[in-house]
């Protein structure tokens, strides 16, 4: 069954606000917090539809205050159902952040040791014997990802897989991503490392004697107040969850994680409203982990170069936004799902950006250009998507529709615009993974009179003639070949060729 596509009337349902608990009551008529909230929705439906995300929710805070949490659009798009303040949504690697907080409340219990060997702590499953140490790899690095552990992220599972065990996931049962290892020397440098996260859950289980979704649930979710998150997706959370989209737009099956730790909560924009106060500090942080351990996780780690803390990525002041406020908090993203969580915690200010569609740091970045801008009265020039922008003509006129919209962006808004070859790229395998073979050759054909000197474009482009079929098997051929006299390393283009001439690589 055709799945549904992105389609609907927007300004159906423009606004839901967050049920009450963190929310504060709406800002003074004619204050600058009520204009830029009115700002906020008006503008939010309209990014929404513009890069075929059909919903989301936001949540602003200032001067310790949560002034907007509200949701947008669709959490359903075949049902029409609305986002709500009880939707949940997946916040993909944000989860690592909150994940932080269960290590950090063990620390504080003296349970844990940030500065220990945590291999030596665990007993259900070991790191492999590695010619890095070991011994190395401490929970302080874990949280900073300067352990020198390898995966750097999850894909997840379908609906209709088994999920691996945590231990089975550690040693290699994660649909690609391979087996955590030492990769580096611990201590020496920043790596970003899901996997590592995945080894903090197992040691959070192994320490607190509990699951780890039941132990976050007790231990930190609840006491911050957050009491609709998640790190378990029963039957219950899918039922109060919206709907997925990837980056066509369509619906497409919510992954499952055993690396909750590193990719799995679920949560409302008001539970993270509550966490965005607790990140600042708050009498509910100083419970859970205390204000001394809020401010070590919130500081810079060893060997990061100021940029991550325990669980928080940092931006320095003057270095990261032009406001020059020094902010914590975290993006994430799992097919079908962005996030985006940013506090600063000396002006006391926030931002949250949680949408169901593959193509939401779109929308974050638009909402991100409208706060700065009315914090300092000047618009970030954050360029949008072309790849998410061709969306809607591609769905309402076809692909000659979507090549005629980006010509004409090209010429009148090429500033505005992400243009490279990796923006038509990712378009055309979208379209080639539906089976859209000739829409996604359209496209490639494009890419490649666009960027002739690209190895990479040809090399797709290639794939497109192979799956179209032996009819097109003279154009693959060249295209490969025309890739591999850009880049004689191509190792794809050298095995396709044969294949193609043989006529036995026409599927993908």
């Amino acid at each position: 069954m055709r799945r549904a596509l992105l389609l609907m009337p927007f300004t159906i349902l423009l606004a839901q606000p967050a049920s009450a608990g963190c929310v504060g009551a709406p800002p003074p008529a004619g204050s600058r917090e009520a204009a830029f909230v009115r700002q906020v929705v008006e503008r939010t439906p309209n990014y929404l539809k513009e890069f075929s995300v059909p919903g989301g929710a936001v949540a602003v805070i200032e001067n310790g205050k949560v002034v907007l949490a509200r949701g947008f659009g669709m959490a359903d798009a075949a049902r029409g159902s609305a986002v709500t303040g009880e939707t949940l949504f997946n916040i993909g690697s944000t989860s690592k952040s909150i994940a932080a907080w269960g290590a950090m409340r063990l620390v504080r219990e003296g349970k844990l040791s940030l500065d220990d060997p945590v291999d030596a702590k665990l007993k259900r499953w070991h790191l492999p014997a590695s010619t890095y140490p070991v011994a190395g790899v401490t929970l302080r690095r874990l949280l900073s990802h300067t352990a020198g552990l390898s995966v750097s992220g999850y894909r997840g599972w379908g609906p209709d897989d088994i999920i691996p065990t945590l231990e089975q996931s550690l040693s290699g049962q994660t649909n690609g991503a391979g087996a955590l290892t030492l990769v580096a020397v611990p201590g020496s440098q920043m790596s970003y490392s899901g996997g590592g996260y995945t080894l903090v859950q197992l040691l959070v289980e192994e320490t607190a004697g509990a699951p780890f979704a039941g132990y976050m649930r007790d231990s930190v979710l609840r006491p911050l107040g957050m009491n609709d998150s998640s790190f378990s997706l029963t039957p219950s959370v899918l039922g109060q969850a919206a709907r997925a989209y990837d980056e066509l737009g369509e619906e497409t099956p919510t992954p499952r994680f055993a690396e909750v730790a590193a990719a799995g909560l679920y949560t409302t924009i008001g539970d993270m409203a509550c966490y965005a106060l607790a990140s600042i500090g708050n009498d509910r942080s100083a419970a859970v982990v205390g204000a001394g351990t809020l401010d070590l996780m919130t500081s810079p780690a060893p060997a990061t170069d100021g940029q991550r803390g325990l669980g928080y990525a940092i931006q320095p002041a003057g270095q990261g936004y032009p406001d020059g406020v020094a902010r914590v908090g975290h993006d994430g993203g799992n097919r079908g799902w962005q996030s985006f969580f940013w506090v600063g915690r000396g002006n006391r200010d926030g931002l949250i950006v949680l949408t169901n569609g593959s193509n939401g740091w779109n929308v974050s970045n638009q909402i991100v250009a409208d706060w700065m801008e009315w914090k300092m009265g000047k618009r970030l020039p954050i360029p949008r998507s072309i790849a998410a922008t061709l969306l809607q003509p591609l769905h309402g006129g076809g692909v000659e529709a979507a090549i005629a919209r980006y010509k004409q962006l090209e010429t009148t808004s090429r500033p505005d615009y992400i243009f490279n070859p990796n923006e038509l790229n990712k378009l055309g395998y979208a379209l080639l993974h539906k089976g859209r073979v000739r829409d996604a050759v359209a496209i490639w054909e494009l890419n490649a009179a666009e960027y002739p000197a690209d190895w990479n474009v040809h090399d797709s482009l290639g794939d497109g003639y192979a799956a179209a079929g032996p009819a097109y098997a003279d154009k693959a051929v060249a295209s490969f070949k025309r890739s591999l006299s850009l880049n004689p390393s191509n190792a794809h283009a050298r095995d396709m060729i044969p294949r193609v001439e043989h006529g036995d690589a026409f599927t993908f």
